[in-house]
């Protein structure tokens, strides 16, 4: 559903996103990790053609520069930063995007959806940040879109709105949707994507199946010496000032736990995109 290959954009002399190849196929839902400035947004904007770039994109089989309308057609986008005219009301804002997407205008039923039917009077400049983001969620699912671009959705939102967002994105596989999330953390929702890929310096440096993820996750225990006799799935890291740096293979921790007996013991997991570098894919 959506096909980039050796994708480059660049910014005077810096190149944001160097050769960029990725197929995330209908029906998956993949997310796209990195830290700020690392070129996830870019990545996004490309594949909207709201920016130059070398190489190609597709979303649907349409390419997004020679049949831009067709392709956007066929996508639901959240940006980082909703921005819409602060003087139209919430209602008003649905309806003006419902009538581009030539659906029949009726903003309360989207609105409703979103928890934000008694603000839909409500002048877009007047709504929370928090409510605005929720606004761009209700836009996003005009005309029922097959893909999803998500631009750090998570950002902003209160408790209702992840609820909401986390129900897309479990919704989103029966319903046949292509999802590809943007953001520096997955606050929870890792276990609502299909796949993971890492972007660093505009690269992308790993790319991996969740259930590969999760199978070379390990934990690391740091507790005072001396050395015992370790059980299997437990190898040393270094360390010092007599303290004893252990990585833990995921299922192996009981019985470590069990062997150390009563010392004192701190764990500690690692970061996500850590396992990823390492998954690689």
């Amino acid at each position: 559903m959506i096909e980039i290959h050796e994708l480059t954009v660049r910014f005077g002399a810096r190149d944001v996103l160097r050769n960029v190849t990725l197929t995330i196929p209908c029906g998956q839902r993949a997310a796209l990790l990195g830290a700020n400035g690392a070129g996830k947004t870019t990545l996004l904007r490309a594949l909207l053609a709201h920016l130059p770039f070398s190489g190609s994109a597709a979303i649907g089989g349409h390419d997004v520069r020679e049949d831009g309308v067709r392709a956007r057609a066929l996508v639901g986008y959240v940006p980082q930063t909703p921005a819409f005219p602060p003087l139209l009301t919430a209602a008003e804002v649905v309806a003006y995007f419902q009538e581009i997407r030539a659906v029949v205008p009726d903003p309360l039923p989207l609105l409703a959806e979103v928890g934000l039917d008694a603000e839909a009077g409500k002048p877009v400049g007047a709504l929370s940040g928090g409510m605005a983001r929720r606004l761009a969620l209700a836009v996003a699912q005009i005309g029922d879109p097959p893909v999803l671009l998500l631009d750090e959705p998570g950002s902003h939102l209160d408790a209702g709105g992840e609820i909401l967002l986390r129900s897309w994105l479990d919704e989103a596989v029966p319903r046949g949707r292509t999802v590809l999330v943007a953001t520096h953390h997955l606050n929870g929702l890792q276990g609502l994507v299909d796949r993971m890929v890492l972007l660093e310096d505009g690269r992308v440096r790993a790319d991996a199946g969740v259930d590969a993820i999760r199978a070379a996750r390990w934990l690391e225990v740091s507790t005072p010496g001396p050395m015992p006799a370790l059980p299997d799935g437990v190898s040393v890291l270094p360390a010092g000032n007599g303290v004893l740096h252990l990585r833990v293979r995921d299922g192996s921790l009981p019985a470590l736990l069990e062997v150390l007996g009563a010392r004192p013991v701190d764990i500690h997991e690692p970061a996500l995109v850590d396992v990823l570098r390492e998954v690689r894919g």
